[in-house]
């Protein structure tokens, strides 16, 4: 098993070393057959035995460099692209993760301003004097609106959850759809 994930992993590599190595083979050898496998102890002999090898190996790992260069670029940009999504995937968590926090601080604020509020009807019923001129409706008014302001913040937190988190509760109908877990 290893040895197959092996040779499956790295296949492109074995075959360009399996393809160097069998010209290297094919070189010498022509190169023996044509001489007769014999040593020369002239330098001119072994000059052109350099140039020989130069000229059919070099070449082809000079080829083999430029595939594996093409191939790796492709490699890069394969890789670059997909972690540019994932950024991309991350930065939108991220604003959705600081507007649920934004929402979050409004809905304490909403919630502070109706505690002041019904602090304020409370303490009128009770006879108290308050700095503020504000008239019980006008109070009223105002946990009203502090109201309608905390459902909306409240909504678009649920939002905003509901697109990030999947409820492990909730069960899938036979259809696909989500039903409640009641």
């Amino acid at each position: 098993r290893i040895m197959i994930k092996f040779l499956r992993d790295y296949k492109e590599a074995i075959l360009s070393i399996t393809f160097l190595v069998g010209t290297v083979s094919a070189s010498l050898g022509t190169f023996f057959y044509k001489f007769n496998g014999e040593l020369s102890g002239t330098h001119s002999n072994w000059g052109d035995f350099g140039s020989f090898i130069s000229g059919t190996i070099g070449v082809v790992a000079a080829c083999l460099a430029v595939i594996w260069l093409i191939i790796s670029v492709n490699l890069q940009k394969i890789e670059l692209a997909r972690l540019k999504a994932e950024l991309k995937q991350s930065a939108n968590e991220q604003k959705k993760q600081t507007h649920i926090s934004a929402l979050t601080a409004l809905v304490n604020s909403s919630q502070q301003a109706i505690s002041g509020h019904h602090n304020d009807l409370v303490a009128r019923k009770n006879g108290v004097e308050l700095e503020s001129m504000a008239t019980e409706a006008d109070i009223r008014m105002g946990i009203n609106s502090e109201l309608l302001k905390l459902k909306f913040y409240e909504d678009q937190i649920k939002l905003y959850i509901k697109e990030q988190y999947i409820d492990p509760y909730v069960k899938k109908t036979t259809e696909g759809e989500l039903e409640p877990p009641f």
